[in-house]
């Protein structure tokens, strides 16, 4: 069995390898997930799929996500993050093109 793991990279500069995303309000923050290996399109559109909590263990509201081409790299769009502040995600219900979900040892990442 694979194991799936993802990184967590909280960017501003995402515009710049996803032009699509361009026009979102200046309100929100990005994510942007890599995984190592493609994902599957089964579920990875869903928000419920994706809980963010900032340092208080308070939810983070996640609006919509988007994937970039070559499906292992998604930008989850979210309530406008303080950069000062540390957050914690966690991925549920996911798998990669091969069918495999991601470990739940690596399912959770802090950024």
């Amino acid at each position: 069995m694979k194991i799936v793991y993802f990184l967590i990279i909280i960017t501003l500069l995402v515009i710049i390898f996803i032009p699509t995303f361009a026009q979102e309000r200046s309100d929100t923050s990005k994510v942007l997930i890599t995984f190592n290996e493609p994902m599957s399109h089964e579920g990875i559109f869903n928000v419920d799929n994706y809980h963010i909590y900032n340092e208080d263990s308070n939810p983070v509201k996640i609006y919509k996500v988007g994937i970039a081409p070559g499906d292992s790299t998604v930008v989850l769009f979210t309530e406008k993050q303080n950069p000062k502040y540390s957050y914690t995600i966690v991925i549920d219900n996911l798998k990669d093109k091969s069918g495999n979900r991601i470990s739940e040892s690596h399912k959770t990442a802090a950024y």
